[in-house]
């Protein structure tokens, strides 16, 4: 320690007993902890996470620029107490930085509260800890010597640590968490790939070898129709794996004229009766993956309602049907058939869980997980349950598109 450290150390060694303040003399004792950990409860519970952040560094400036100011009233010299606030002023001061450093961070309101906790957390361990320190040499009868100080600087670095700490392990979750969508992003995609186009491509063979019969004239545009099909599935695929990963922007899609094409495609020969009930326009906010949660509820309910299966599929857009589920307003599509009904994986939600899409051999599990995402992701809802024609139910519930949103109503 320097001349400066040991003269202000022996300024306090000269001093008498009385003339130290009680919080100065003796460890703070239950009702002033008790007293900081209120005070940060109502801090993390009225602001944002930034802004807690950088109110618990102003509340660590402020209290040392009290305690010093009051020691140089105290021992007449300001050089030692100058130095010290140096040294946990700056502390504060950073923790200050790193509330605004936070604020520029592309973090969601959530996830500011965690680092707000994070920091909230480290500042009362650390002057719990130091306290408890203070603690022990009271009960050994040795003296305390200014305890004010170094508990701010325990407090500034607890702060400091836990901010740091706090934002790094956001991001890890953050990193963690876009991982595990890439990873479900690349198996619907793969599940689309190899059952919707391999679909697709069967058809189109099987329909090729028929072109040379004399017979087979209408052959050609069922060809050409699906290999339209397969296209709009390998463009829909971007759509899908964006919308998993959160990397998609909402736009205008017309929910109706997107159901209309997809019953278009489904083929005659599925020995299916579709019955539809669809308005002009239906609008929502979402991307071109909107046509997967049709096509595979379609899908579903024709390949699991059994021979002669009846569909119904309809698109209610004035929101009395989101409002009918306890939801809120938005436009609802309606897929019910009058076969067996919900299978055991769906009533219990069983088919959310990553075994049942890894180790599931029907594409209807995995398209139904399918399903369930796309809908989180464009922040609707889906619900099942048993239809009035004795077969199963699945409701679909997404946003209204803005009035003003951008994109296609065809």
């Amino acid at each position: 320690m320097g001349a400066v450290g040991r003269s202000r150390l022996s300024t306090f060694g000269r001093l008498p007993a009385a003339s130290l303040s009680p919080r100065c003399g003796r460890p703070p004792d239950e009702s002033t902890t008790v007293l900081l950990a209120s005070a940060v409860g109502f801090v993390m519970s009225t602001l944002r996470g930034h802004r807690a952040v950088s109110l618990i560094g102003a509340g660590l400036l402020v209290a040392a620029a009290v305690h010093h100011g009051a020691e140089i009233g105290a021992i007449g010299s300001s050089a030692g107490p100058l130095l010290a606030f140096a040294l946990d002023g700056g502390i504060a001061v950073a923790v200050l930085v790193a509330g605004r450093r936070i604020a520029r961070r592309d973090l969601s309101p959530g996830e500011e509260q965690r680092v707000a906790r994070w920091t909230a957390t480290g500042t009362v361990l650390a002057v719990a800890a130091f306290a408890a320190t203070l603690a022990v040499r009271a009960f050994e009868g040795r003296p305390l010597v200014e305890p004010a100080f170094p508990m701010l600087v325990a407090a500034g670095v607890g702060s400091l640590g836990g901010a740091i700490a706090g934002y790094y392990a956001v991001r890890q979750s953050a990193e963690a968490r876009r991982a595990r969508d890439a990873v479900r992003a690349v198996s619907f995609v793969n599940h689309l790939l190899r059952h919707d186009l391999r679909n697709d491509l069967s058809t189109i063979r099987g329909y090729a070898d028929l072109l040379d019969d004399p017979d087979g004239s209408g052959h050609a545009e069922t060809v050409a129709a699906k290999a339209s099909e397969g296209l709009e599935r390998i463009e829909a695929t971007s759509a899908v794996a964006d919308a998993i990963l959160g990397d998609a922007d909402s736009s205008r899609v017309d929910l109706a004229d997107t159901t209309r094409d997809v019953l278009a495609g489904v083929a005659d020969g599925e020995s299916a009766a579709i019955e539809t009930d669809l308005p002009d326009a239906a609008p929502v906010a979402a991307n071109d993956g909107v046509r997967s949660i049709v096509h595979n509820l379609v899908e579903n309910a024709v390949e699991h309602g059994g021979p002669g299966v009846t569909v119904r599929v309809a698109v209610r857009a004035d929101g009395d049907e989101a409002a009918r589920l306890g939801g809120d307003d938005g436009v609802a599509l309606v897929v019910e058939d009058d076969g067996p009904g919900l299978p055991p994986e769906v009533r219990d939600g069983s088919f959310l869980t990553d075994e049942a899409v890894g180790g599931a051999s029907d594409g209807g599990v995995s398209g139904l997980r399918l399903v369930a995402t796309l809908v989180e992701a464009y922040d609707g809802s889906l619900d099942t349950g048993e239809s009035s024609l004795g077969g199963a139910r699945f409701t679909v519930t997404l946003p209204h598109a803005p009035a003003d949103s951008a994109g296609s109503d065809t």
